[in-house]
């Protein structure tokens, strides 16, 4: 006997022929968009670096000061040991064990569930539509998310505020995830200026959050792949970007336009290893004499005067087998200590937690460079 499907079976087989055909358009809508954005990223950065605006590891080598010494920017492309996270061009202590994002929730099929649970204003302006240009909550989502987008602009104005505060109507999400851990990765690197970054606190009491912000973390120019670690877990309330653009001013038509996206941006609770470190090679060109104990410490967006003494930071003449021999003293004003063998290479043991031994606070180190001097001529130490 031959089955002939019912009207209602009809209308259920074109109902999810339709929805099917209507997603695939989507889909395609969506890979066209991208493909728009992806195209404008190129072409903006082919401009940008036609600029020749130039990255910190770019600049890494040596200059000759008045004092007759050399000053050795040394970053951390050649790395060694291995108690340490990378993430471009920083370095920073190693995570225990996997950060938890607090905004993408690992599934058991490997997906990520994005937790919606959040306001965002682009200038002071909410942005709800998730079709809006400007809708930098897709900051947030995860880069493996179905839901991803590339979010991608022309700004008329060379500062950009981004602000992300938890939504005071859901009780159920108000304060309730911790982070210490901002992740900030560009489709341009270097393109772009972070004036500030202001992080608020929430009220135990009533749930209002602060006024002033509990911490403001300083300017990072020509941001790269960045992370920037808090010295303490704080509750998510709100989290203020005061971005600067203006590296990347053009011109389109008759008006300017600063071209501005980023991959994401993440917030992560995270714990690390007390011990992590890196060692990185000091090279010269000739024999090094002395090397000094000023330093300069390239720190998420800062540059710290401060002395090997007190980071606890370890120079050595040998690295062999992953072991550090012939420990080097450093040397002062107050007192020289002449390397006693013939070399042209120095290996830096670098804690990246620094612990204040009067209070036991600690300071998470994410280096995008170290700044030595050294001489290579006995007599100019005199």
């Amino acid at each position: 006997m031959k089955y002939t499907l019912s009207s209602q079976e009809y209308n259920e087989l074109f109902r999810n022929a339709s929805e099917t055909f209507d997603a695939e358009i989507a889909k395609r809508d969506l890979a066209i968009k991208n493909m728009s954005k992806k195209l404008m990223i190129i072409e903006y950065a082919n401009e940008f670096i036609e600029n020749k605006i130039e990255f910190i590891g770019e600049e890494a080598g040596e200059s000759y000061s008045s004092s007759g010494y050399t000053s050795k920017l040394v970053t951390f492309n050649n790395s060694l040991g291995d108690i340490y996270n990378q993430f471009g061009h920083s370095v920073h202590p190693k995570f225990k064990r996997d950060p938890i994002d607090i905004f993408n929730l690992k599934l058991t099929t490997g997906n990520t569930m994005f937790k919606n649970s959040l306001i965002c204003k682009v200038n002071d302006k909410e942005i709800t539509d998730e079709n809006d240009e400007c809708y930098y909550t897709n900051f947030l989502v995860a880069d493996d998310s179905i839901n991803k987008k590339i979010m991608f602009h022309e700004h008329l104005s060379e500062e950009l505020k981004i602000e992300y505060y938890i939504d005071p109507n859901n009780k159920m999400t108000l304060g309730t995830s911790r982070f210490n851990v901002i992740e900030i990765d560009p489709y341009i690197y270097g393109a772009y200026n972070v004036r500030f970054i202001e992080i608020f606190s929430l009220s135990e009491i009533n749930g209002v959050i602060s006024e002033i912000p509990i911490k403001t973390i300083s300017g990072i120019n020509n941001i790269g792949k960045t992370r920037i670690i808090l010295d303490e877990k704080v509750k998510f309330s709100k989290v203020v970007f005061h971005f600067d653009l203006s590296n990347v001013k053009t011109q389109k038509g008759n008006k300017d336009v600063y071209p501005f996206g980023l991959k994401h941006i993440h917030f992560y609770e995270a714990d690390f290893l007390e011990d992590s470190y890196v060692i990185v090679p000091i090279r010269a060109n000739d024999y090094i004499e002395y090397i000094y104990n000023d330093i300069k410490l390239y720190h998420a967006g800062e540059t710290i005067d401060a002395t090997c003494d007190f980071y606890n930071i370890e120079i050595y003449s040998d690295f062999i087998n992953n072991t550090l021999t012939g420990r080097v003293y450093t040397s002062s004003n107050a007192q020289a200590y002449r390397i006693a063998k013939n070399t042209k290479m120095l290996y830096a043991k670098i804690p990246l937690i620094w612990t204040n031994e009067a209070n036991k606070d600690k300071q998470y180190l994410s280096l995008t460079g170290i700044m030595f001097n050294y001489t290579v001529d006995e007599t100019e130490f005199l």
